[in-house]
């Protein structure tokens, strides 16, 4: 056999040992017994014996390079051993995760905190008369207010009592209790005398039956007659007086010397002159003077006057610097018309319709006598028009016509020549 193959079994056989050894013992002892055992295995001298024994043995039948051999002998060694362990650790961080993995780290932590805590509670020695804390059952504890002493109670309340307050609110003294701000309550019954050294206001009504109302109402009326005098009676008068200015009398009837000047809703027919500024609704207005009507109306005897109040005809209107006035002419005739040189426009629908001007004329631009139409054009027309239709001819010339005439249509025809 060549002895390189002995040397690879004896190193294989090593490994195989090895890794045999560290797969079946996965606990914590034999993980570091493993360990400790491949720290303190020395391969090379064990590789070293099998190697001189196989060397002594063909060593006569072979003619080897020794340093050559060893050289490979130890390359080899060393390779074997940089494998074992490799595989060794990586076998040991496998073994040792899975260990881990199954391991609740916190409930470990907390059985181990609760075991020290209580061994250290074994340990505490409580003074004389103290009670063990696992003697106490909080769940059945009772606290009455005798076993309370001193010390401020904060957020108090009981089945009567819910304190809110945030500073002090009401001082207990042996021959007084003093409530620090306002106190509300809903009745309130005294025993005793009251005294008031503040205001006293009171929103609601007073007993009329009570012996405090009564002696009150008596004796403030009998003061009042023993102290009045003519004086008092002036000031009152006067008093009485001034609100009459000022707010009037509520009255269903008011007599002067036995006459009627109101009554209701009603003027006294004795009233014959007044200076009303204003009225409201009337069904019924007679004025047998003058009378003018928010300084535009004047109306006076056959004379009304529209923003004038000198009217020069019976009726008069006046629009800034336009009159325009209805009256008669003469006898039987009327006139209606300005009476200064101002012209005249009558509309309808906005258009000016019939303008009479200043000189005396007027000027008519569509005239219709019965159903014939009347206009005037310079051209000869040549649209549709109702038959009958007279143009007259504003553009004369002789041997022109006067005018057109509508034949129905647009059919127009000359007439009147002019010559």
């Amino acid at each position: 056999m060549d002895l390189n193959d002995h040397i690879s079994k004896i190193v294989d056989g090593i490994v195989v040992e090895i890794t045999n050894n560290v797969s079946t013992r996965v606990d914590k002892l034999i993980l570091d017994a493993i360990t400790s055992r491949l720290e303190s295995f020395d391969y090379n001298t064990h590789v070293q014996q099998a190697a001189n024994a196989a060397l002594d043995k063909k060593a006569a039948q072979f003619t080897i390079d020794s340093k050559k051999l060893e050289k490979r002998i130890a390359d080899r060694i060393n390779e074997t051993i940089d494998g074992a362990q490799s595989s060794t650790a990586e076998l040991i961080n496998k073994i040792v995760s899975e260990r881990l993995e199954k391991v609740n780290v916190n409930q470990a932590v907390t059985d181990a905190t609760a075991a020290l805590i209580i061994d250290r509670l074994r340990d505490i020695t409580f003074p004389e008369n103290s009670i063990n804390p696992s003697a106490l059952k909080l769940d059945e504890l009772v606290i009455t207010g005798d076993n309370i002493v001193g010390g401020l109670i904060q957020n108090f309340s009981s089945t009567g009592i819910d304190d809110r307050a945030t500073t002090v609110a009401l001082t207990i003294l042996d021959d007084a209790t003093v409530v620090e701000n306002n106190l509300l309550t809903k009745d309130l019954t005294v025993e005793g005398l009251v005294s008031i050294n503040g205001n006293l206001s009171i929103n609601g009504e007073v007993d009329k039956q009570c012996v405090f109302y009564t002696n009150l109402i008596s004796e403030t009326t009998t003061s009042a007659l023993s102290n009045m005098n003519r004086g008092l009676f002036d000031s009152f008068s006067s008093v009485v007086f001034d609100r009459i200015k000022t707010e009037g009398l509520n009255l269903n009837k008011i007599k002067l010397n036995d006459n009627e000047v109101i009554s209701e809703n009603k003027l006294g027919s004795t009233i014959i002159s007044s200076n009303l500024q204003h009225l409201g609704v009337l069904k019924e207005l007679q004025v047998s003077g003058e009378s003018l009507l928010a300084e535009t109306l004047y109306i006076t005897p056959k004379r009304v006057g529209i923003n004038t109040i000198e009217p020069s005809g019976a009726l008069a209107i006046w629009d800034q610097e336009v009159e325009i006035v209805a009256s008669k002419k003469s006898a039987d005739t009327g006139s209606f018309g300005t009476p200064r040189k101002q012209r005249l426009i009558l509309t309808s629908n906005n258009k000016e319709n019939i303008l009479l001007d200043d000189d005396g004329s007027a000027a008519i631009n569509d005239l219709r006598i019965g159903a014939m139409k009347f206009t005037a054009a310079a051209e000869p027309p040549n649209y549709v028009s109702q038959k009958g239709h007279v143009v007259w001819n504003t553009n004369p010339s002789l041997g022109g016509p006067l005018g057109w005439i509508c034949l129905g249509s647009a059919n127009w025809a000359n007439f009147g020549v002019i010559d």
